[in-house]
């Protein structure tokens, strides 16, 4: 439970164009199309792709609509990252007894949301009230009062409660894109 990711979280998000804005889902469910599902994403919407091909995707034809990039994260883990920073209810991807954690952070304006834990459709705080977790962060030692250290916190967290970090393979793999509901 003491592992921590190769390489900072947030260097890697800022390399590949996550400047303004870093809202994502991790997701107990394996399957990206059953995430797409819940989503209410339309199966002609999804575009099967890397990081790299959604943003230029979203980036030319996106016309406004919200989007979601959709990964197989690690086993029984998927992680929706939202391209636009709209972010969808974690309800629906939570029922039948699964996990949510939302993660929503806004560079810009210097605004984090508390790390979200929702379970089998009922929001349980934060992952800091959940003893289940404690194992996952009370070693950590980032610095919590800034935007950084927070959302780094997080996102090591989140990598030891899934089993996989962020990494250069997961920004490289295929996942799903597709156009969420307004």
């Amino acid at each position: 439970m003491n592992a921590l990711p190769a390489e900072n979280q947030q260097s890697l998000l800022l390399e590949h164009g996550l400047h303004s804005f870093f809202m994502a889902q991790w997701v107990s469910i394996e399957d990206v199309g059953e995430v797409a599902r819940r989503l209410g994403i339309e199966a002609e919407t999804t575009v099967v792709c890397d990081f790299q091909a959604a943003m230029e995707f979203y980036g030319s034809k996106s016309e406004g609509s919200q989007r979601a990039w959709i990964t197989r994260l690690a086993p029984g883990w998927s992680l929706v990252l939202y391209l636009n920073g709209f972010r969808s209810s974690p309800e629906a991807l939570s029922v039948g007894g699964q996990r949510v954690f939302d993660v929503s952070c806004v560079y810009g304006i210097g605004e984090i949301d508390e790390l979200s834990y929702i379970h089998d459709g009922v929001w349980g705080g934060t992952i800091y009230d959940e003893e289940e977790y404690r194992i996952h962060w009370e070693d950590l030692t980032y610095d919590i009062t800034s935007l950084e250290g927070q959302l780094e916190e997080y996102l090591c967290v989140l990598g030891r409660v899934s089993g996989r970090f962020l990494d250069r393979d997961w920004f490289s793999s295929q996942g799903l894109l597709g156009i969420t509901p307004e």
